[in-house]
């Protein structure tokens, strides 16, 4: 089991490989950390909506990425200024960092630190005037 694992994961890499000649390194990065089950993404923005136990989050860094749902569990961490923070503290343009592992649906959400200082301020700045569609809601995950 654990070989044919390994050879599914060299494979993945290899298939990726043959394309990171024609995309620079922050590409290159992107499509290895997205093929890869359990490697961790990150995004920066600013909260465009809450539902439930879901947030969706405008990406700051690439305004032609679409707004993206995560979902938040009970192993999810929220942090303001390294102090735990509950999910009913987030709202609508609030500026955090988000660290998930891409799913299908809304992303698996590791981590919220939200921003605040000259960082919030910098996310804020880059997405005024740029308003994102935020899409329904996902479906609750269980």
């Amino acid at each position: 089991m654990m070989m044919r694992k390994t050879v599914m994961l060299l494979g993945a890499l290899g298939a990726l490989g043959l394309g990171m000649g024609c995309a620079g390194t922050k590409e290159a990065g992107k499509d290895v950390s997205a093929a890869i089950p359990g490697v961790y993404q990150h995004r920066d923005g600013v909260i465009t909506q809450v539902h439930g136990n879901n947030i969706a989050v405008a990406d700051a860094n690439n305004l032609n990425e679409p707004v993206a749902w995560f979902n938040i569990n009970a192993n999810t961490k929220i942090e303001r200024d390294g102090k735990r923070v509950e999910l009913s503290q987030l709202s609508e343009g609030t500026a955090v960092r988000v660290s998930f592992e891409p799913a299908t649906g809304a992303e698996k959400t590791s981590k919220i630190e939200v921003l605040s200082g000259d960082q919030a301020q910098q996310l804020e700045q880059k997405l005024q005037g740029h308003h994102e569609t935020t899409p329904p809601p996902p479906p609750q995950n269980p």
